[in-house]
C-alpha cells in the first residue's frame, strides 16, 4: 500500500469511527449522585459505572434508583448485556451495615420490564472484606438482601455477574438500590 493509499485508508477510519461515536447513545462512566444527611447518617454518595444516554425524554442516571419512582430505572450503558456493571453506595458517618434493598428491572411496564434485561446473578462486596454472591429473583417486587459476613462500616458494591436477557433490548435496568438502615436495632443519630 502507498503511503498516499495508507493516508486516506487512515482518514476513511477515522471518518467511520467519529460517524458511529456520533450516533452511538451517549455513555457516561462513574456516574454518582450525593445525598444529605438522615437520622441514621451523615450523608451517602450512589455511584454507577456506566449510564445509558437519554432517550425519548427518558434519563437513566443513578437518582433514578433512590427517587421512589417505579416509572424511572438506572440501565447501564456499556455495550452488551451489562456484566461486569457495578452500583455501589459510600456511607459517610453511620453505623455499620448488612443490609442492602433492591427492585430489579424496569417496572415503568410489563413490557418495560421484559423488554429490558435485568440482574440475575451478582455479587455483592465490603469494605469490611465480605463477598456474597447470589440468583436474584426475575421479578419487580422490592427485596432485602443480609449480606454474610462482617457488616460494611464504609461501602457495599453490586456487580452483575449475569442477566435475564432483555425481549427487545440488551440495556440492563434496576428500579431501586440502596442501604437499608432500617433494619435491625440501629442508633438514631
Amino acid at each position: 500500500m502507498t503511503r498516499q493509499a495508507h493516508h486516506m485508508w487512515g482518514m476513511a477510519t477515522a471518518m467511520v469511527l467519529t460517524l458511529t461515536l456520533t450516533l452511538a447513545p451517549a455513555v457516561r462512566a462513574d456516574s454518582c449522585i450525593s445525598l444529605g444527611a438522615t437520622q441514621f447518617i451523615d450523608g451517602q454518595r450512589i455511584c454507577v459505572s456506566s449510564v445509558l444516554g437519554p432517550q425519548a425524554g427518558n434519563d437513566y442516571g443513578p437518582d433514578n434508583l433512590i427517587d421512589g419512582n417505579d416509572r424511572t430505572a438506572w440501565c447501564e450503558g456499556a455495550a452488551g448485556l451489562g456484566i461486569g456493571q457495578r452500583l455501589s453506595v459510600e456511607v459517610f458517618g453511620g453505623p455499620p451495615f448488612s443490609m442492602v434493598y433492591l427492585k430489579n428491572g424496569y417496572g415503568k411496564s410489563t413490557t418495560s420490564y421484559y423488554s429490558n434485561a435485568r440482574p440475575r446473578t451478582v455479587e455483592f462486596a465490603n469494605d469490611a472484606g465480605a463477598r456474597h454472591v447470589m440468583t436474584l429473583p426475575d421479578s419487580p417486587a422490592e427485596i432485602d438482601i443480609l449480606i454474610p459476613g462482617p457488616p460494611a462500616r464504609r461501602w457495599v458494591t453490586m456487580t452483575i455477574l449475569d442477566v435475564y436477557p432483555g425481549t427487545k433490548y440488551q440495556d440492563t435496568c434496576l428500579n431501586a438500590f440502596g442501604v437499608n438502615f432500617e433494619w435491625g436495632n440501629l442508633p438514631m443519630r
